[in-house]
């Protein structure tokens, strides 16, 4: 079973819930062999984890994938070794 550490925790996050949400995921804590505090952690971890994974992979059909890589072989159009040569204008 993983648990979440809390180490040496320097901040405090509070929120409100309804009273049968507490009680819900007391339970599922319990269930869990954790504490609240433990669950909550875990599954916060776990939705960030997920929320970064979505935000920095890009996921392509088959035949999609296979289009992109053929796009790959092929030499680069001379309007982007154009823009590639140019100066930033951002540096």
């Amino acid at each position: 079973m993983a648990t979440a550490s809390l180490g040496k925790a320097g901040s405090r996050m509070e929120l409100r819930l309804e009273a049968a949400r507490k009680a819900r995921y007391e339970e599922a804590a319990t269930l869990k062999g954790q504490t609240l505090t433990q669950w909550t952690l875990a599954n916060l971890d776990a939705a960030a984890d997920k929320t970064f994974e979505e935000a920095r992979v890009t996921r392509l059909a088959q035949e999609d994938f296979d289009a992109f890589c053929q796009l790959l072989s092929q030499p680069m159009p001379e309007a982007a070794k154009r823009l590639l040569a140019q100066d930033a204008q951002w540096a």
